[in-house]
């Protein structure tokens, strides 16, 4: 008698396809929930300047979120995080209402300064050009 191997029961195309599109479907979803809250405001003071969500990264068991973010006014950037992670479980609430998550991953935010820098890197290649 054959011994069954792991291609026998789920067949060698599962093993193929690569990694799962659970976490990017979660990801989207919690990048969407928290941009709706933020729509409608959190009537949080420290919450200042402009807020914008850049991407949501997602722990390979789904339990933790690190949502990424941008803050115009860089100054008020310290300020306005402080607020969102005082607010995680108000966004935690909206995603355990308005989605179909039984278990809402734990938020954690933090300040993404790649727009930051790569205005940097933009202006320093247009003043190489001015020179050239």
């Amino acid at each position: 008698m054959r011994r069954r191997t792991p291609d026998d029961v789920l067949g060698a195309e599962s093993r193929d396809r690569g990694p799962s599109p659970r976490p990017l479907q979660i990801a989207s979803v919690v990048m969407r929930a928290v941009q709706g809250r933020l729509l409608r405001g959190l009537g949080d003071p420290r919450l200042q300047g402009m807020v914008s969500i850049v991407g949501v990264d997602m722990s390979a068991d789904l339990a933790r979120a690190t949502v990424r973010v941008s803050v115009f006014p860089a100054d008020r950037g310290p300020l306005s995080l402080s607020a969102l992670r005082s607010a995680a479980s108000v966004f935690r609430g909206v995603l355990r209402d308005d989605t179909s998550l039984r278990r809402p991953p734990e938020l954690v935010f933090v300040l993404d300064e790649s727009l930051k820098r790569q205005a940097a890197i933009e202006d320093a290649a247009r003043q190489t050009e001015e020179t050239e």
